[in-house]
């Protein structure tokens, strides 16, 4: 008789532990921060990342005892949340004339704090879907495929926004 296959094991990923059985307050406890920093990369406003991912809670809640994968369902709410809040500030956009930003999105208790709203500054300046890939592939830890699920794009698309988007920013912060 064979020895049974046995594969290795598979490593976690960055942004969430090997599937486990969720409860509510225990996603919320694990996804809550790592979720609005990525919101608050994405759109550079705290208070503008703590109400998106705040409404995807509550959409997550409402079906919560239906999902088979609660994290996944929650992560594609805050990217879905993010590029709708963006679509609106485009629009509005046109119509003001000044582009605020709100520099409580950079943490000043770091000493590196001026390069942190640097980066900030540069990645509001880059089109919204590459700051978007940017933030959650580099900040958020996120693979290129569950960037491109996330999105609905191609992985060759996300790949291409990383790189076009890493050259953008070099000449943006000057490094």
């Amino acid at each position: 008789m064979a020895p049974p296959e046995t594969h290795p094991p598979q490593p976690a990923t960055a942004t969430a532990p090997p599937p486990i059985a969720w409860t509510f307050e225990a996603l919320y406890e694990h996804e809550y921060a790592p979720m609005v920093r990525i919101a608050c990369f994405v759109g550079g406003s705290m208070a503008w990342a703590e109400e998106i991912v705040q409404d995807a809670f509550v959409k997550v809640h409402l079906r919560f005892d239906e999902l088979d994968h609660p994290v996944g369902y929650l992560r594609s709410c805050v990217v879905n949340g993010c590029r709708d809040r963006l679509r609106r500030g485009q629009r509005l956009d046109r119509r003001l004339p000044f582009i605020t930003f709100d520099g409580s999105a950079a943490d000043t208790t770091d000493d590196r704090s001026g390069e942190r709203v640097d980066l900030v500054r540069a990645l509001a300046a880059l089109p919204p879907r590459t700051r978007l890939v940017l933030v959650l592939r580099f900040y958020g830890g996120w693979t290129v495929p569950e960037i491109a699920d996330a999105l609905d794009l191609p992985p060759g698309t996300v790949k291409t926004t990383i790189h076009r988007g890493l050259g953008r920013l070099r000449k943006e912060i000057g490094s």
